[in-house]
């Protein structure tokens, strides 16, 4: 009784407690939703969630894998009776090693480990997969596949640490410095487990080497040394241990390029170098990509892998199997081992990738309607069984040629089925996903059209018998999709479009012309979406068309030229040929340029307000200039190799939350003044972010930005018959006009600032250098949002500049971004349609950095729109209200507007 009255009472206290915390969570949730709702308007919500939705139905096109299903492992070769020729593996990984930069002038990217390499071991390249990261090149090196790229970072899968650390007595030492190495292998205590260990992994990550140009005398300084340094490593780690039982790998996480940035789909940034040598490691070997010349004349062999492949290559060579979701294929004739070891070692990677695929077949066969559906003519549950009892089979009879055949068949076989299974839904996705971006377009143009037209209708609603069709197949298709086992993403990607056209369908007006009228906007959407296209793939196109738009839009000054218009003209020249010429970037990027460019920019931060005539207070100029003195210091430390101290880190860190916080509480009332802030603050920020050229090509582009509409101001006051209005309201085709060209100039501004800063040459590049002075060499966590902030500081200020100066460009913000939406689309559209995405598999097509970047490119300008909505808050937006007589009025007037008009946009 007692115990039933305790265990009632302890129900009733949990259930209060639930209930409690659950109307406590539910409290906190609304409010934070109602101040992500204030800085971010309900459409703007609207429209990040679909580009979200798009995003991840782009990446599972691109990213063609399966679930990481929990596999039993192989058996390792000692317990097949098979001692592995070394006992230890030691890899070290640099970060931002170049093929051209190891191999240029007979090796001097290894100088200390030449001679090394002319007798013994193996050279050649590796060709890593997109995103360029050094995460994901640990995870290839390791584990043999290509992780999707993701925030959080899960680690639910099975490497070669999991593999030794599983064996008896294995060892796995994860090491950022040498000198680490050192301690470790000269202190007793560690000597000793280390010698006791049946096998022993060791990942020796030095990331401290990239982050400058290669072209760099810094970068060249520090390699040099950690050659040297590894040189060391090596002798203290052979003299050690003293048994030549000890394999070595020196590779590089991924390419560079001349810019000193990765994380693009470059060859520079793909392809890698790697050194393989030591115990099991052959010298010479018959499968050859070609011939590589060194020390006059001396020929050596250089080989071309796959990155994924070093992971059933390392795991042989010290007697493990391949781990359990690797993908590659175990290169023959590289090890250095028995005829009857290469054989089992071949044969256990077929065992791994028939176990791979007998998971994902039997996964596909649990679905119900799989009887119905397509299946792998290559591969199936009964053929599996029979390649495994075949291969046991021909070892046991002796039959080891005939067994190694079956072997290589198998996996061959395996991994054409695991391509098959793995791209299972890739048609239905594309499909899918066009239709999505179709349906979302359909949406902009109607609401784009009816916003111009400034039309009443009513419109469908959702309670139609289509949208209600639409919306029951959504959810069948969903549930048998979901049935049949796949992937919760994938059910997802494939529901999205009847959701989107369910909205589209509901905002049809009930009646008018709705089919053809939103088709006339093709002539806007087309022409720029070919130049992006075009630009995403080559400077040339877009420096033309930078010069063509903001020569076109201030046409006028050429008839009677300026002084202003002159110097105008002049500086969008100079940013115009700086977009041409790469050749050019790469050598500001050196040591004799870079601190020259780098204190200029600092100057010019300073002076131009005052050469502009801005009116900031002391307090500005104070701490604006006192964060470019701390700046001076620290790029003065980092220059001469020694590390920024941690109050001058802090000291960066405070100036960019107050750079941001202190524009919206400020006490000025004008936007024009405000706007005079944002830009000061923001591009002393970017100087802070910045190397070399980069914030005077920024700050340039800021100053042509406002010259530009300065001069184009002067000519429109000259020419009396610019502002042509019918009874002062737009026509419809005015109205559409001008949100086009809005948003062309927003798009423009954008491309042509992330391409003159270096974030976009051939693909998205990583400027490792934007961290130095805010976050220690050993820290890079934060380097990605750092970077994201450098990118995005120059399309704020040209956001924040058409809220301040144009009355068009702030009440029609929205149009503006329906007219964006509507181009990067057709970009997107592109590349879902005519990129054969499963060509490289099972790594990523390399436009997929390109993709996201036109799929992004909305949703990365929504965030700085909603911050410079956060910078001018409390202002007078000059949104008079409009009394329902007066709409009517409004309507009228703009209907009875037939005659097409020119006007100004109030700049």
């Amino acid at each position: 009784m007692k115990l039933a009255l305790l265990q009632t009472f302890l129900w009733c206290f949990y259930s209060v407690v639930v209930n409690v915390s659950f109307l406590l969570y539910r409290r906190l949730t609304y409010r934070l939703v109602g101040k992500i709702l204030i800085l971010m308007e309900l459409w703007k919500s609207k429209v990040v969630l679909v580009h979200l939705l798009l995003l991840v139905c782009l990446l599972r096109i691109y990213y063609q894998s399966g679930p990481l299903v929990p596999l039993e492992p192989q058996k390792t070769l000692l317990e097949m009776g098979l001692p592995p020729p070394a006992d230890r593996l030691v890899v070290f990984l640099l970060e931002g090693l170049r093929v051209d930069t190891f191999f240029s002038d007979n090796c001097s990217g290894a100088a200390y480990m030449r001679d090394i390499i002319m007798h013994q071991g193996l050279i050649g390249i590796s060709m890593t997969s997109v995103p360029t990261l050094t995460r994901s090149a640990e995870v290839a090196l390791f584990a043999g596949f290509n992780k999707i790229p993701s925030i959080l970072s899960t680690d639910r899968f099975d490497t070669i640490f999991n593999r030794t650390l599983a064996s008896d007595k294995g060892v796995v030492l994860s090491i950022s410095d040498l000198s680490d190495l050192r301690l470790r292998l000269t202190k007793r205590t560690c000597l000793e487990k280390l010698r006791n260990s049946t096998r022993l992994v060791m990942l020796v990550n030095l990331a401290e080497v990239g982050g400058a140009s290669p072209l760099d005398i810094g970068y060249q300084k520090k390699l040099h040394n950690t050659q040297r340094k590894i040189r060391d490593a090596y002798e203290l780690i052979e003299s050690t241990f003293n048994d030549s039982k000890t394999a070595y790998l020196y590779t590089s996480a991924h390419g560079l390029t001349y810019f000193g940035s990765h994380g693009g789909g470059s060859d520079e940034e793909r392809e890698t170098p790697f050194f393989l040598w030591g115990a099991g490691v052959k010298h010479i070997t018959t499968n050859i990509t070609s011939d590589f010349v060194i020390n006059h004349g001396a020929s050596l062999q250089l080989h071309k892998l796959d990155q994924i492949q070093f992971a059933p290559l390392m795991s042989s060579i010290i007697g493990l199997p391949p781990p359990v979701n690797n993908l590659a294929i175990l290169p023959q004739g590289y090890m250095k081992v028995s005829r009857e070891y290469a054989r089992k070692a071949i044969h256990l990677n077929a065992l791994q990738l028939l176990s791979q695929a007998k998971a994902i077949i039997r996964r596909h066969e649990q679905g119900v309607f799989h009887k119905w559906l397509p299946k792998g003519k290559d591969l199936d549950l009964q053929q599996i069984a029979y390649y495994q009892q075949q291969m046991d089979h021909l070892i046991d009879m002796g039959w080891r040629s005939k067994a190694l055949e079956t072997s290589t068949l198998a996996i061959k076989v395996a991994q054409k089925s695991l391509k098959f299974y793995y791209g299972y839904y890739h048609i239905p996705l594309v499909v899918t996903t066009v239709l999505a971006l179709l349906g979302w377009q359909f949406y902009l143009l109607l609401k784009l059209s009816r916003h111009s037209m400034d039309s009443q209708d009513m419109r469908v609603g959702y309670l139609t018998w289509y949208t209600i069709f639409l919306a029951s197949m959504g959810l069948l298709l969903g549930e048998m999709v979901f049935l049949q086992w796949a992937p919760f993403l994938t059910v997802i990607c494939l529901v999205v479009p009847f959701g989107v056209w369910c909205v589209t369908l509901a905002a049809l007006p009930q009646k008018g012309d709705w089919i053809f009228e939103p088709l006339k906007h093709l002539r806007w959407i087309v022409a720029p979406a070919a130049v992006i296209i075009a630009a995403l793939y080559c400077n040339c196109p877009l420096g033309l068309a930078y010069v063509l738009c903001v020569g076109f839009y201030n046409r006028r000054g050429w008839v009677h030229p300026s002084p202003k218009f002159l110097a105008w003209l002049a500086l969008v020249f100079l940013l115009s040929g700086f977009l041409w010429s790469q050749k050019g970037m790469q050598v500001l990027m050196t040591t004799n340029y870079r601190v020259v460019l780098q204190t200029i920019s600092m100057l010019v931060v300073i002076v131009r307000p005052c050469v502009l005539n801005e009116n900031h207070k002391w307090k500005v100029w104070i701490i604006n200039g006192g964060i470019l003195v701390v700046a001076a210091i620290g790029i003065f430390l980092k220059e001469m190799g020694k590390p920024v101290p941690i109050y001058l880190l802090a000291a960066n860190w405070a100036y960019l939350i107050y750079a941001f916080a202190s524009v919206p509480y400020i006490t000025r009332t004008t936007p024009q003044s405000r706007l005079e802030l944002i830009r000061f603050n923001l591009l002393t920020l970017h100087v802070l972010l910045s190397d070399s050229y980069v914030s005077l090509f920024a700050q340039g582009l800021i100053i042509e930005y406002q010259l530009g509409l300065e001069v184009h101001e002067e000519c429109v006051e000259a020419d009396e018959d610019v502002e042509i209005k019918v009874n002062g309201i737009l026509a419809p085709s005015k109205h559409l006009q001008l949100c086009y060209r809005f948003a062309v100039s927003i798009l423009l501004y954008f491309y042509v600032s992330l391409f003159g800063t270096g974030h976009w040459m051939g693909s998205f590049t990583y400027l490792a250098n934007s961290a130095r002075l805010f976050l220690p060499d050993s820290c890079s966590r934060l380097m990605p949002y750092l970077v994201l902030i450098h990118l995005l500081i120059p399309s704020i200020v040209i956001l924040a500049s058409v809220q301040a100066l144009s009355s068009f460009g702030r009440q029609e913000i929205r149009s503006i971004f329906s007219s964006l939406m509507l181009i990067c689309n057709t970009v997107v559209l592109f590349f879902v349609l005519f990129v054969p995405h499963n060509a490289y598999w099972p790594t990523a097509h390399p436009s997929v950095i390109q993709a996201l970047l036109a799929q992004l490119t909305v949703v990365l300008l929504l965030a700085c729109d909603s911050m410079v909505t956060l910078f001018f808050r409390g202002l007078n937006k000059n949104r008079p209200s409009v009394s329902k007589q007066e709409a009517e009025e409004i309507q009228s007037k703009r209907a009875m507007a037939s005659c097409p008009t020119i006007i100004s946009s109030n700049v």
